[in-house]
């Protein structure tokens, strides 16, 4: 068995070094990112998904194939999503809460934005997605020096 390589330490945090961010800054931070992941409840308990994604107004849209990810935000619709990332050396993540619902209207689609997002998968995504939440919340985490 092949043995992974030695990961550095991470930074020591304390609870001063964290810091709540202000809604604002949240949509910033989620903008900047491209991928994030999507939490719902299955027939078989949580799943949490990777999902390309991009910001419009104040919502979170995705791209989906049709299956079982697809049935399981048209059945219950309550998610949630996270992102996070690394910006100038100070770590964050952003945290929504909401209700997520495909989007079959044309000019809905075309009005949000998502026809300019092309995901990773090397597979057709014709199915849209939008996640409008009821909270928001973020950190940002400095390490100490």
């Amino acid at each position: 068995m092949k043995s992974l390589p030695a990961s550095r330490p991470l930074p020591r945090l304390t609870a001063s070094a964290i810091a709540e961010m202000p809604e604002p800054d949240c949509w910033r931070e989620l903008e900047l990112a491209a991928v994030g992941r999507l939490a719902m409840v299955g027939p078989d308990g949580i799943d949490i998904v990777p999902v390309n994604y991009l910001v419009s107004g104040r919502s979170v849209l995705f791209r989906s194939a049709p299956g079982a990810k697809l049935a399981q935000l048209t059945g219950a619709g309550d998610v949630a999503f996270e992102a996070d990332g690394l910006d100038d050396g100070v770590r964050w993540s952003v945290v929504l809460h909401g209700h997520a619902r495909r989007l079959d209207a044309d000019d809905e689609i075309e009005a949000s934005g998502i026809l300019r997002l092309h995901p990773d998968a090397p597979r057709e995504m014709n199915n849209f997605v939008r996640v409008t939440p009821t909270r928001i919340t973020g950190r940002r985490f400095h390490p100490e020096h």
